[in-house]
């Protein structure tokens, strides 16, 4: 293990340092930073609206609060888009041009919004869809807030302003020498929002997952079909895609299909036909994407680093109810090239153990491929997809899990530690 952790540390480290200093990372981190107490609040009034007991959920509707809970997560959660572009942009700008960054990261909603489609109801009034504001539009909004700082610093550094007289007020001043580098930002997001109406596509967020999508439209439900699916999934969850919601978009009616022929084989006395289905899926994200339960326990209980301790403290209850976007997305997972390895290999193993233990060995009932269980809490997903063996299945990936993440995770810990005594 430490000639693993010293080989790693001595690939990985330099890498990592060499991105985590450029001003693009920087940004990025900063932005995420900014945006973790939204996606903290919306990950718990998504667990309270989902909490997977029966009785609970009837007392939440019956007295109201079911919408309010609802209300908390489409205001968080479901918009985390537009937040995101803000403050990425903002973080972004901040390190060029700090006095126009408010300025900059609006600039950025605002060019984000250019590129929304929109809709016309039947009385004729527009209205945007809350698809793309939530995190299906995240990857476009890290973008647009990125270029947005880009253009806009380069037209301020090329001087090309508005200049009033010196007498004129320091804040009147300011809001002219943004008009000209906003226009300019302006007219260049509407330029390519209207060169993609011209294709089939219609806008850049149809353009993005329908090419993503159309690669998947062959897979079938077997075993390296499901690798393949989890390795998509982990690489554009990498570069700040929903992953799940590119990747299983295009699979989630094969696999309706084959819950269908699960139910009637088993009413008629049957075997479960297809045992790669989505409940399958449901064994590579214990703990969210990656299968990052086991790296919150272990920042949780063997960090040395207060920073890491708390992402711990934070991400450990979310990951129970497998909801990891904040980790993912503050710690960040995204783009970090230290954690790559373990988040795509971890879930693929996961896939070969569920494999093995259901198919193969038979020491573990075939899951019917039940939907809609992405909020019911580690292990107890597990009992109710396969018995008490979907439990012990559960905690054996939990482990192996763990033992993926630790060295890298001890590598991550050993720079954070360092960099908080170094501002000691």
């Amino acid at each position: 293990m430490e000639k693993v952790q010293a080989w790693l540390e001595k690939t990985l480290i330099p890498i990592s340092t060499k991105l985590s200093s450029s001003k693009f990372m920087q940004a990025l981190s900063g932005g995420m930073m900014s945006v973790l107490p939204i996606m903290m609040i919306g990950a718990i009034f998504s667990i309270l609206t989902n909490l997977p007991i029966d009785a609970y959920k009837t007392f939440i509707a019956d007295i109201g609060l079911a919408k309010f809970f609802a209300l908390g997560t489409t205001m968080t959660t479901d918009l985390i888009s537009i937040y995101m572009t803000y403050f990425i942009a903002k973080s972004f700008s901040s390190r060029i041009h700090k006095d126009q960054s408010s300025t900059i990261g609006m600039l950025a909603v605002a060019c984000f919004f250019i590129l929304l489609p929109f809709g016309v109801n039947e009385a004729g009034t527009k209205f945007f869809e809350f698809t793309y504001l939530g995190s299906m539009g995240m990857f476009v909004g890290i973008v647009t807030g990125y270029f947005t700082s880009l253009i806009y610093g380069w037209v301020l550094d090329k001087d090309i302003t508005i200049k009033l007289p010196d007498g004129v007020p320091m804040n009147v001043a300011n809001s002219f020498t943004g008009i000209i580098p906003a226009l300019v930002v302006a007219v260049i997001f509407l330029l390519v929002n209207f060169l993609l109406t011209l294709t089939p596509y219609g806008n850049i967020f149809s353009c993005l997952y329908s090419l993503l999508q159309a690669p998947l439209q062959s897979l079938a439900g077997n075993m390296f079909s499901m690798i393949i699916i989890v390795i998509l999934c982990q690489i554009l969850w990498f570069f700040g895609i929903h992953g799940s919601m590119t990747v299983l978009g295009v699979i989630f009616p094969l696999w309706i299909a084959m819950y269908a022929e699960n139910s009637a084989s088993v009413a008629a006395g049957g075997p479960v036909l297809n045992p790669i289905n989505v409940t399958f899926f449901d064994f590579t994200t214990i703990g969210g994407c990656g299968c990052t339960l086991g790296l919150s326990i272990l920042l949780c209980l063997f960090s040395k680093s207060k920073q890491n301790k708390t992402y711990g403290k934070l991400f450990l209850p979310c990951g129970l109810f497998n909801i990891n976007e904040p980790m993912v997305f503050s710690m960040p997972l995204m783009l970090n090239p230290l954690f790559i390895i373990p988040f795509i290999l971890a879930p693929v193993l996961a896939v070969v153990i569920a494999y093995f233990a259901i198919v193969v060995l038979q020491i573990v009932p075939a899951p019917l491929g039940i939907m809609n269980l992405s909020y019911v809490p580690a292990l107890f997903r597990g009992f109710i997809n396969c018995g008490f063996q979907g439990v012990i299945l559960e905690l054996v990936i939990v482990i192996i899990s763990m033992v993926i993440y630790y060295p890298f995770f001890r590598i991550a810990d050993k720079q954070a530690l360092a960099n908080e005594n170094k501002e000691a």
